[in-house]
């Protein structure tokens, strides 16, 4: 069984105690599909 929260957590510089608990949703976002819990913060 894969641990729980998002896949790259572990790897990812802007990841949070949110992302280590809590599997991100895969939603629409400027075009394209997005699982990110912070997405927004990252679209120029």
């Amino acid at each position: 069984n894969p641990p729980p929260g998002c896949a790259f957590h572990k790897r990812c510089p802007y990841a949070t105690e949110r992302c280590s608990s809590e599997e991100p949703l895969l939603r629409p976002l400027d075009n394209r599909q997005v699982a990110c819990h912070y997405a927004e913060q990252f679209v120029a």
